[in-house]
């Protein structure tokens, strides 16, 4: 192979397990993870001085950057480059590892497959549980609740294979003007939408999917209109999710806020582009998706889509109490976005969302059966 993999792990130690739980220890690193070797991980700065004796690069990742939480691990080997004065030879991993996350195998995309299945099933019993009166909170407890059930059928119970994703959004009337509204506590009432942007993981892998839907299982014919809008422009988007097409996210975006203005002028709903932008649809269309949510975050969205990428596809609309848009559809937030795998073809793009009813007809009858 041409090289060796040494693992650091905590030992076996009875008497701590016996408060904490078992650990894999230093035998099953090799015999279960792979490793060639395994050392206690406290003798992790003593070998890495040794180490850096060596020749070559030094791959690692030393900061903060983006939220990840770094070992003690990393604060003694910046340490040891720091007293062998070889800092210059090190190279951050993350890009590689990111690089190499960013197109998923097979066996990924099958993960994150089931990751939408549970994810819809849950979407599903949130819809039909929706009335007024209930509180946004209960539907982010039937969501979690689904998806457990989901993977608790049949003879093997894999519900611990799954859990939420990210802390969801469950946002009634105009809570969804706010884009991640996380309180999830005021009550639902009848007239309004809910915007549910929520997804579990399985095996480690995200589901991330947002449905609107009216609290009584009905639309009314501005929230329809408004609705169809959305509706129109996402799938105009998500067709664009291949190889040949030559696009980027960031083109996919451009085309969204151009898509959306044509679908709005159709039904009198005349917005300057700035306003679209800027306030009425002011976040990105699409980002990356796997092992987590905004997965491989350092990956630029410029670059062409590749076969094999999982992205999301989300357009939005959000209505501010504002004299300058249409009284009938002010107060109104909508998204509706689906987790989607590039494909080299249009007949290729595989769309992960499709157990959570999505078109008008499809969610007034899941609500209403």
């Amino acid at each position: 192979r041409g090289y060796t993999l040494t693992m650091f792990v905590r030992p076996k130690e009875p008497e701590k397990e016996l408060w904490e739980g078992p650990r894999s220890g230093l035998e099953a690193a090799v015999a279960e993870f792979g490793a060639d070797e395994a050392r206690p991980v406290r003798d992790f700065a003593r070998f890495a001085k040794k180490l850096i004796h060596n020749d070559g690069a030094v791959y690692a990742d030393l900061d903060g950057e983006h939220g990840l939480v770094r070992s003690a691990q990393c604060g003694e080997l910046r340490r040891v480059l720091e007293r062998a004065e070889a800092g210059a030879r090190v190279r951050r991993l993350t890009s590689l590892v990111q690089r190499a996350r960013l197109v998923k195998s097979p066996a990924e995309i099958r993960l994150l497959r089931e990751a939408g299945r549970v994810s819809g099933a849950a979407f599903v019993a949130a819809m039909r549980a929706s009335r007024p009166g209930l509180s946004e909170s209960t539907l982010q407890s039937t969501f979690a609740h689904a998806a457990k059930l989901a993977l608790a059928n049949g003879a093997a119970d894999r519900s611990a294979l799954t859990r939420p994703a990210y802390v969801p959004v469950f946002a009634a009337g105009e809570h969804a003007l706010c884009m991640h509204y996380v309180l999830n506590q005021a009550p639902l009432r009848a007239g309004d939408l809910v915007l549910a942007d929520a997804g579990a993981e399985y095996a480690a892998y995200a589901a991330d999917i947002t449905r609107t839907f009216p609290v009584t299982g009905r639309f009314s014919e501005p929230q329809r209109d408004l609705y169809s809008a959305v509706l129109a422009v996402q799938e105009q988007m998500v067709r664009l999710c291949h190889a040949s097409s030559g696009y980027s996210l960031n083109e996919i975006h451009r085309s969204s806020s151009s898509a959306l203005a044509t679908e709005l002028k159709q039904i009198g709903f005349h917005a300057a582009g700035r306003d679209i932008d800027y306030q009425l649809y002011p976040h990105h269309v699409a980002h990356y998706l796997g092992l987590d949510v905004h997965d491989t975050v350092d990956m630029t969205r410029s670059q062409r889509l590749k076969p094999g990428m999982v992205v999301t596809i989300e357009p939005g609309l959000y209505v501010p109490y504002d004299d300058r848009f249409p009284k009938a559809f002010r107060g109104i937030g909508i998204r509706i976005e689906d987790d989607i795998v590039v494909g080299e073809s249009k007949a290729d793009i595989e769309n992960l969302s499709t157990d959570a009813p999505k078109s008008v007809d499809d969610i007034e009858a899941c609500m209403n059966c």
